[in-house]
């Protein structure tokens, strides 16, 4: 995971952390050393709405500084994740790590939705 994101960061991406956790997230990027990497972090109890509300993905591209058409969601639950993002007028990738096809993937990829098993997967996606 570290090197997939030093390699989206060292291409100029922004890299941004949305979670529906009650713990700081500054600390948990601090803890694993990832601050660095990190432009934004949203938690959703220290902004008092969870995903798939749409002012958490509107905080966290305020924070990136990024208009949300430019934006990439990357996440591992359909509704929170993916149905939020789109919602938000974000593009969005199934993170699916089992292999085992989701029952709307096929609805979602016609929605521009890819599906991925690992985030090593992402660079290639973004092409770059």
């Amino acid at each position: 995971m570290r090197a997939t994101l030093e390699a989206l960061a060292g291409a100029g991406l922004r890299i941004g952390v949305i979670s529906n956790t009650h713990r700081s997230l500054d600390s948990f990027l601090s803890h694993f050393a990832l601050d660095h990497l990190i432009a934004a972090s949203v938690s959703s109890f220290e902004h008092g709405y969870m995903k798939p509300h749409p002012s958490v993905f509107s905080a966290a591209l305020g924070r990136a500084g990024v208009r949300a058409a430019e934006a990439v969601m990357v996440g591992d639950s359909v509704r929170q994740d993916i149905e939020g993002a789109l919602a938000a007028g974000m593009r969005a990738v199934l993170l699916n790590r089992s292999g085992v096809p989701h029952p709307r993937e096929p609805e979602l990829a016609a929605r521009g939705v890819h599906s991925i098993r690992s985030l090593q997967e992402l660079p290639g996606l973004l092409h770059f």
